[in-house]
């Protein structure tokens, strides 16, 4: 094969797309190194820019590249490495650059990661615009010979490499100006990604001031913060807002967002954006660890945002091993108390299970500690050990007896063509499934329990029953247990869930790195995996269930809503009269919210429902006797709500594990049905 030889850099930040996009947002970190490069070496290098597989396989078939850049992160390294062997294979010649936060931050550590994986020719750390436009100049000294650049020893901003088996590491430098990065969006590098489900993602700020050991971004290095300037923001969110297309959210990826004075500014920014273009519906932020007045100001501003904070964990031990320091208590729920009287937010707080001495009771009361502060959704995390991170290090693993194990990134799984054939890919990743403070046997009970947690408690599915307990002062995690604790109750439709789950948790799991990839890739398995059979995520999979289950999780709810008040000799007859009800109520409300969004639905109550919303379904049906004539009420999706599910439902039916997706993701209050006194 004559191989065409070109004067061509290539960046990619590529996906997986067997099972649908795992990657869901516009490649924003690889799109700024490609701008930036671009706007220094553009005169004497064309440059591409690639997300999805299908794309960089048809362009490697005409040609071969000078160099090819890869983002590393752990949901696309090993699809992105197949790519690197196959083409170095073809072209000996082909130089691989690598960056991203998928790299070991000890020194004997990198040394290893760079011997397993030969066909990374050098690795980029922290920010990438610098070290790559640093290594293309010095390789062009030495006419794309990275031999002979090794050998000796070149000195290459925020990158390192193997020579003779020695590591050698350039300078740390970060960008103190991020401005001198050319946008992605504005200068058109970005456009093609509109034509395609995915969320557009932005940044105002680079850095974090914080060290958490399980993430990436907790390193000393990145906790000084850079910001963009507002104008550019201001052009950035105008450009993307003229061109989206049946896309209801938008991504920010800032770190803290919220918490500096100069988030204000955006905020306006995207509240003139969402009056004048209606978008944003939803703004996903990770939301600032700090100064919670600040939050509550910018949150105030900004419509659709899904405010919260990543609690991890409420209790002090377990945070100290894991670096981390979390908002106060009281300033946590000011600013959840604010998130729920809004109707312009959604509240929710982020756990993680399996932490450096967590154990069941600890994970419980962390639950406990988030329902009674009356967050409206609890992410629940498993702890992953991410390359790069201090949790991941030997002395973390051998100081608090963690147990991994490794599974499939859920997704991540498929076959892909490159260069005329097809061959098996999966990510791997590790996972934390017990300690020396957490049994494996307590570590599943706290998966049981936070399916039920996503199930029953999160997205509004049973916030009126949850605003009765409220009423009575008792706690909705009260009620969880009496679930976890009651299984007499459930359903046979339930029991099998519940056994899937649980097999999901523990079954599809592996030894070593080895094992796992010797298994998965294995033909039989992989027709597995690609038929969502294995390596799906099992909480979102299995909430969809019983979603889907609506009766049986709604006849499991309120009998465990009756069993607890019993249990605390709180029910009555006006209660129980009011159960009836509103069970009646949730259902025509909730029940197949997707489905027939443009039809009216209509029911007779000896309730005014409308009276009770006011007061936020808080009520005492003591004090609210039975109307003398039934009122009957309208149920609708207006037309706001069907654009919103309609958006969702393209985006999300195009990503992996979609509708978990969806209800993970999406504001509930959109989605399940509006209702009003019938004329």
């Amino acid at each position: 094969m004559n191989l065409k030889k070109s004067h061509e850099i290539w960046i990619s930040d590529l996906t997986h797309t067997e099972q649908g996009i795992v990657s869901r947002t516009f490649p924003l970190g690889a799109s700024c190194v490609y701008s930036y490069a671009k706007k220094n070496l553009g005169k004497d290098f064309n440059f591409k820019l690639f997300k999805f597989p299908s794309k960089l396989n048809e362009e490697l078939i005409k040609k071969s590249p000078k160099v090819l850049g890869f983002s590393n992160y752990k949901w696309n390294f090993e699809l992105s490495y197949k790519f690197a062997v196959l083409a170095k294979q073809r072209d000996p010649e082909l130089i691989t650059v690598w960056g991203g936060p998928n790299f070991p931050i000890d020194l004997n550590e990198k040394i290893d990661f760079l011997k397993k994986w030969p066909a990374i020719d050098f690795s980029i750390e922290l920010e990438g615009e610098l070290g790559f436009v640093d290594l293309i100049e010095k390789l062009s000294k030495y006419n794309f010979k990275a031999s002979d650049l090794k050998k000796n020893r070149e000195k290459i901003i925020n990158t390192c490499y193997l020579h003779e088996n020695e590591l050698v590491s350039g300078p740390i430098n970060r960008i103190k100006d991020v401005n001198i990065v050319p946008s992605p969006y504005l200068n058109g590098t970005l456009d093609e990604f509109f034509d395609q489900p995915l969320i557009p993602l932005f940044e105002t700020t680079r850095g974090c001031p914080f060290a958490c050991a399980f993430c990436a971004d907790g390193q000393a290095s990145k906790n000084k913060i850079h910001r963009y300037h507002p104008e550019r923001t201001k052009e950035e969110l105008n450009y993307i807002a003229k061109r989206i297309k049946n896309m209801s959210e938008l991504m920010n990826a800032d770190l803290n967002f919220g918490m500096y004075k100069q988030d204000v500014v955006t905020a306006n920014i995207i509240r003139d954006i969402q009056e004048k273009y209606d978008y944003p519906q939803t703004v996903i932020v990770a939301t600032g660890k700090n100064m919670p007045q600040r939050v509550i100001d910018v949150a105030s501003i900004i419509k659709g945002w899904q405010l919260g904070a990543s609690i991890q964990s409420t209790d002090e031990s377990v945070l100290k091993a894991s670096n981390r320091q979390n908002i106060t208590s009281s300033a946590y729920k000011k600013l959840i108390d604010f998130g729920n009287k809004s109707n312009n937010t959604k509240t929710y707080t982020d756990l993680m299970v399996a932490l450096p001495g967590d154990t069941k009771e600890k994970h419980f009361n962390s639950l406990r500690w988030s329902i009674d502060s009356n967050v409206r959704s609890i992410r629940m995390h498993q702890s992953i050990m991410l390359v790069g991170t201090d949790m991941a290090s030997k002395n973390t693993r051998n100081n608090h007896g963690l147990k991994t194990k490794f599974r499939t990134v859920p997704g991540a799984v498929g076959y892909y063509e490159i260069l005329e054939k097809k061959y098996p890919i999966a990510e791997i990743e590790e996972i934390i499934i017990g300690s020396n403070t957490l049994s494996e046997k307590d570590y599943i009970e706290c998966r049981i329990m936070d399916l039920f947690i996503q199930t029953f408690y999160n997205n509004y599915l049973f916030e009126e029953v949850f605003a009765l307990l409220k009423s009575l002062n008792v706690s909705a995690f009260d009620c969880m247990l009496y679930i976890n604790d009651h299984p007499e109750l459930y359903s046979n439709n339930v029991k099998e869930i519940i056994k899937d789950f649980v097999s999901g948790t523990i079954d599809d799991l592996y030894d070593t790195l080895e094992e796992a990839q010797q298994s998965v890739l294995s033909p039989d398995i992989m027709v597995k995996y690609i038929e969502g059979k294995l390596g799906y995520n099992e909480l979102l999979e299995n909430t969809v269930r019983l979603f889907n289950k609506f009766e049986d999780s709604r006849d499991l709810m309120f009998k465990s809503v009756k069993g607890t008040l019993q249990e605390k000799n709180l029910f009555s007859k006006d209660i129980e009269k009011y159960l009836n009800e509103l069970e009646k109520f949730i259902s025509i409300r909730k029940n197949e919210p997707l489905r027939d969004i443009g039809s009216i639905k209509s029911m007779s109550f000896s309730y005014d429902f409308e009276a009770i919303r006011e007061n936020d379904y808080i009520i005492n049906p003591k004090s609210m006797p039975l109307l003398e004539e039934p009122l009957r009420f309208d149920f609708f999706h207006d037309q706001e709500q069907q654009k919103y599910i309609s958006n969702q439902v393209k985006m999300y039916s195009a990503q992996a594990e979609g509708m978990g997706r969806l209800l993970f993701q999406s504001d509930s209050r959109l989605i399940f049905r509006s209702f009003s006194k019938s004329s």
